[in-house]
C-alpha cells in the first residue's frame, strides 16, 4: 500500500491533535516545549503546515513516542498509547 503526501499530512495532523489532547497540553504549551511558534503547531494540526524532520523529532520526544508513530493510523496509535 502506498500513501501520498496529503494522506500523511492529514494523518500527522490528526495524531498530533489526539496526543496533545490526551496529554492535556494546549497548543501554546506544546509550542513552547518544541521551541516553535504556537501558530506553527496550529498549522500542523490543521494539515496546512509542513513540519521539518527536526520538528517531528521534537514532537515525538515530547510525546515520548517515535517519530514514525506520528504517521501511523489513528487506531494503531491509540493502541500504542493504550487509549480508547
Amino acid at each position: 500500500m502506498t500513501q501520498d503526501y496529503e494522506q500523511l499530512r492529514l494523518q500527522l495532523a490528526e495524531n498530533i491533535r489526539l496526543i496533545r489532547s490526551v496529554r492535556n497540553l494546549t497548543q501554546e504549551q506544546l509550542a513552547l516545549m518544541a521551541e516553535v511558534d504556537r501558530t506553527y503547531v496550529s498549522q500542523i494540526e490543521r494539515g496546512v503546515g509542513n513540519p521539518s524532520l527536526l520538528v517531528l523529532c521534537k514532537l515525538a520526544n515530547i510525546f515520548e513516542i517515535t517519530a514514525d508513530q506520528l504517521l501511523i493510523e489513528s487506531d494503531a496509535l491509540r493502541r500504542v498509547l493504550d487509549i480508547e
